[in-house]
């Protein structure tokens, strides 16, 4: 091979890869001070890359009502982890711990939910999934 076949290579794996580790930052995050919120679902979004789950927190006195979206890992992660599609659907309450947004909109990265019947719902990654 050219020289400049094996630059242009080697440039293309290298752009690609970056483009990955980007992807899975936690930059956006607060993740050194988790919140928790209780809601109900409103719909659940169970696509690849991340599952999403939008969320209508309980309005307190003098509060507005607020729609929430939070994201969490992929399809594969929640069902090695015990997930199913039915776990979390729209129309169920439950207690939201997350990683806020940094830019402080109503959303973030979904921790844990903890169910009425207080099952937790949690998820775990592999080092490669990290």
């Amino acid at each position: 091979m050219s020289r400049k076949v094996v630059l242009l290579v080697a440039s293309l794996v290298l752009g690609f890869g970056g483009g990955a580790a980007a992807h899975h930052s936690s930059a956006a995050y607060d993740t050194d001070h988790p919140q928790t919120m209780e809601g109900t679902v409103k719909s659940v979004n169970w696509t690849n890359p991340h599952i999403s789950f939008v969320v209508e927190k309980d309005v307190k006195s003098g509060e507005p009502p607020s729609t929430w979206v939070f994201e969490v890992s992929s399809p594969g992660v929640l069902t090695r982890s015990g997930w199913t599609k039915r776990s979390l659907q729209p129309g169920d309450h439950a207690v939201f711990r997350y990683a806020q947004l940094r830019d402080g909109r109503p959303g973030g990265y979904l921790l844990k939910v903890i169910l009425p019947s207080g099952q937790e719902l949690t998820y775990s990654l592999t080092p490669a999934e990290q």
